[in-house]
């Protein structure tokens, strides 16, 4: 038994284990060609093709400290110790500690290394350094590699493994995303039916009843094997997929990167990113939806509606009692004629508090249409003065002046301090206190005036891309009531009793 061995074998691109050297043919022939001068059969080979020597959460080495447990060989043989991993700590365990205990025999071939004929010096002084300098290679590698990701995500350029869904990797540049047209129409719809007051489970069942192919069964039939967030258990879609879309800016063009990070070179774990932190491009790749419909689909979503697959009424998630806030629901009552519908307050509905709050639909409708006609008037009024705003000539009045005078004083005061301090004036003490003190008033003005600046920058921005503001189709004659238009004007509609209507527009 004792002649008896196993060969281990590792690559990984990640390590920067790109040269033939060290490529898994090339570390099988050295060790088949060292048992063959040196009398060991090679019972077993264990191969981990792509992982990391950062760590020693591999499957295939798992299973060989597995067998050797069950000491179906008592030999292990690397081509050398990078091979057996890069971290110092653990590979210093494992030879220093565990395989000796357990009467394993160690056997590096270009490493020289022999633990049935390693001295004292051998074990504890040149395996250990040696590990060091694997261990720092492996760090120095990754650390490389964090820097080259960062630069390109800098530069716009995609680095995921697989593209959102909606998009897919350009084929003449893998970093760059273009729409992939077998499914954006399905993210359209998510948003569309979003603002339409659309619950998110009830957009999931009418993606399912309509088969739409979810996330990740589109990247099964697309051949990407890249394991992913959306991969659920039937392949069905669900509310919590259909959130993510919602509120995922890759849609309109922005690209948001970098949101987590491995917790260190040796770890798999990942944390979050503080969104701060985010390297975040906009206007990185075609858009799918536009920002308003973005915008308006994320408000909704914080909406309160029925979870149910029926249509939505026009004034889904949009109608609140006044005096309490609650939302109001949709009640049908028999008349002569049919039906009536009324709304009233949910939290009456519910529990008997506060008041019925009822409102007739077609009142309310009437009402509604009136107050858009009446609010759309004015509002294309002021898109026409903006837009002959004439952004050269404007200004504005923030005054930096007064501020910039008022830290100049403070630094001329905290100047002062050290020839009143020379002159014995003040103590130590005294020159200290108001040295600290002086110093947050700096910093303070500082802050003001870089605040500000900001504002101005904004504003001035703003101004300068006004016609953004007028990129959309407003409706200069309002015939009939639609639900887009209610949600792109108006936040929330709230009811009072004896019919009171109040409007809050966006």
């Amino acid at each position: 038994m004792e002649k008896f061995a196993c060969m281990y074998l590792r690559l990984s691109r990640e390590d920067g284990d790109s040269t033939e050297s060290n490529s898994i043919s090339n570390q099988r022939q050295i060790i088949k060609s060292y048992a063959r001068d040196n009398d060991f059969k090679v019972v077993a080979e264990y191969v981990d093709d792509g992982f990391s020597g950062s760590n020693f959460d591999r499957p295939k080495f798992k299973k060989m400290i597995q067998d050797l447990e069950e000491k179906k060989f008592k030999t292990i043989i690397v081509k050398d110790l990078s091979r057996f991993g890069r971290d110092y700590i653990e590979s210093g365990k494992y030879l220093q500690k565990i395989f000796p205990e357990k009467g394993i025999r160690f056997i590096s071939v270009n490493d020289n290394y022999d633990s049935e004929n390693a001295d004292v010096s051998d074990t504890h002084l040149i395996l250990p350094i040696r590990n060091f300098i694997n261990d720092s290679y492996c760090r120095d590698i990754s650390m490389k590699v964090k820097s080259s990701k960062e630069i390109k995500r800098k530069n716009g350029e995609f680095i995921g493994a697989f593209a959102p869904f909606g998009y897919k990797k350009d084929s003449k540049n893998k970093h760059k995303l273009v729409v992939d047209t077998e499914v954006s129409h399905i993210i359209e719809r998510i948003f569309n039916m979003k603002i339409d007051g659309y619950s998110s489970k009830a957009i999931a069942d009418f993606l399912n009843s309509i088969g739409c192919v979810t996330p990740s069964k589109h990247k099964e039939n697309s051949g990407d094997n890249h394991t992913t967030g959306f991969i659920v258990k039937d392949s069905k879609w669900d509310a919590k997929m259909v959130n993510r879309i919602i509120t995922n800016k890759v849609y309109i063009g922005v690209l948001e990167q970098g949101k987590t990070r491995k917790l260190n070179y040796k770890s798999k774990r990942e944390v979050e990113v503080n969104e701060e932190d985010w390297i975040v491009i906009n206007d990185s790749h075609k858009p799918i939806i536009s920002k308003s419909i973005y915008a308006l689909a994320n408000k909704m979503m914080l909406r309160d509606v029925k979870q149910s697959a029926d249509i939505p009424h026009i004034l889904s998630g949009m109608l609140y009692c006044k005096d309490c806030g609650s939302s109001m629901v949709r009640r049908k009552v028999k008349s002569k004629n049919g039906y009536n519908i009324f709304y009233i307050c949910s939290h009456y509905n519910n529990k008997g508090d506060c008041t019925r709050h009822s409102i007739k639909e077609d009142y309310l409708l009437d009402m509604t249409l009136f107050a858009l006609k009446d609010y759309l008037k004015k509002y294309n009024e002021l898109l026409s003065q903006v837009n002959k705003l004439d952004v050269s000539k404007v200004t504005f009045n923030i005054d930096f002046e007064s501020l910039n005078s008022e830290k100049r004083k403070y630094e001329r005061l905290r100047q002062s301090l050290y020839m009143d301090l020379e002159d014995e004036l003040i103590t130590s003490e005294e020159f200290e206190r108001f040295r600290k003190n002086y110093l947050i008033k700096i910093r303070e003005i500082e802050k003001q005036i870089a605040t500000k600046k900001n504002i101005l920058a904004n504003l001035q921005e703003k101004i300068k891309n006004k016609d953004s503001l007028v990129s959309e189709i407003v409706p200069t004659d309002l015939s009939s009531l639609n639900r887009l238009t209610i949600v792109s004007f108006i936040d929330r509609i709230e009811i009072g009793e004896n019919n009171e209507i109040n409007y809050v527009f966006n």
